[in-house]
């Protein structure tokens, strides 16, 4: 069960993240030099292979000029319907 879940949430973050990035009209360098972020651990979250601490979500919130409630939010969401199968 946990293994599921963990899995549902990395890649609803991943496609989120990616998403909004895209819709900012931003690369991954972008976002990486407006969130203090490296663009290689930009590079992990969207590719599904880590999860952003407490921290990363604070700053990629900053980044895509979003409020880290909306971020989660919208991933709650990608969540709920990842859970739908759709």
């Amino acid at each position: 069960m946990e293994n599921s879940l963990t899995r549902n949430l990395m890649e609803s973050f991943r496609h989120l993240l990616s998403e909004e990035r895209k819709k900012r009209n931003l690369s991954q360098v972008q976002l990486s030099e407006r969130s203090g972020l490296s663009r290689q651990t930009i590079s992990l979250f969207e590719s599904g292979k880590r999860m952003p601490t407490l921290l990363s979500l604070f700053l990629l919130s900053k980044g895509l000029n979003t409020s880290s409630v909306k971020l989660l939010s919208l991933l709650l969401k990608k969540i709920e319907l990842r859970g739908h199968g759709k």
